[in-house]
């Protein structure tokens, strides 16, 4: 039986929210949770930046050379120098048409890194694309935090034969900050505007109740000033 995961940018902010949601209390029984717990706040984060900063055109979040390439691609198109041949429907009802060419192929979608994303989040002049969600007001500390999980992320993503620890209150100051940022971000109209009302209320809910499991679970690492081995 043949089936199919639907899915896109904005579910997969609920998904990185709920899995993060799970693995904070998976913590209380291994260390070894607290890895899925960066990862998944850090996905959390960098869909958001996602949905926030693509417009109408949907380029807002991809690279500068992409951006470039679909607007020649684009322009191509628009002189009819590209050929199409009828490629019939696809699983959901949907007409398809196919490049003629390997020339005529659309270019291939590539995000930007997380940390350029964070740059054009809260910069209208490191921005890419206008007629997205609003500049989101950043603190020094936001900043700190997110070079702080960033650098987590990459270090549980690309991890190098070695043993290390993080103090918990590294990840404690940075928790807080993160959910904050997601949240201004929910709070546009525009990052979500096509998600349904039910998900939408479910989406803010979810950073609510992350910030309130956060805020019990921290009590008790203050007061045992634990560590995560890596």
């Amino acid at each position: 039986m043949i089936g199919y995961v639907q899915t896109d940018e904005r579910q997969d902010v609920l998904a990185s929210l709920e899995h993060c949601a799970v693995c904070l209390a998976d913590t209380q029984r291994s260390d070894r949770a607290w890895k899925w717990v960066v990862l998944s706040l850090h996905s959390a984060l960098q869909g958001a930046m996602v949905c926030h900063l693509s417009g109408t055109a949907q380029v807002g979040a991809l690279t500068p050379e992409c951006v470039r390439q679909w607007s020649e691609w684009h322009e191509r198109d628009r002189r009819g120098e590209l050929e199409f041949i009828d490629g019939g429907v696809d699983e959901f009802g949907l007409r398809v048409r196919s490049p003629r060419r390997r020339r005529d192929r659309s270019p291939r979608d590539r995000v930007a890194s997380a940390s350029v994303l964070f740059k054009r989040l809260g910069s209208g002049s490191e921005r890419i694309e206008f007629g997205c969600g609003r500049i989101i007001e950043i603190t020094a500390a936001q900043r700190k935090s997110f070079e702080r999980l960033h650098n987590l992320r990459n270090r549980f993503t690309h991890f190098s034969p070695s043993g290390w620890s993080i103090e918990l209150q590294l990840i404690e100051g940075v928790f807080p900050d993160i959910l904050d940022i997601i949240a201004q971000i929910a709070d546009d109209w525009w990052s979500f505007r096509h998600m349904p009302a039910e998900e939408l209320e479910f989406l803010r809910g979810s950073i609510s109740d992350l910030r309130r499991r956060f805020c019990d679970l921290s009590a008790g690492m203050s007061r045992t000033g634990a560590r995560v081995r890596g």
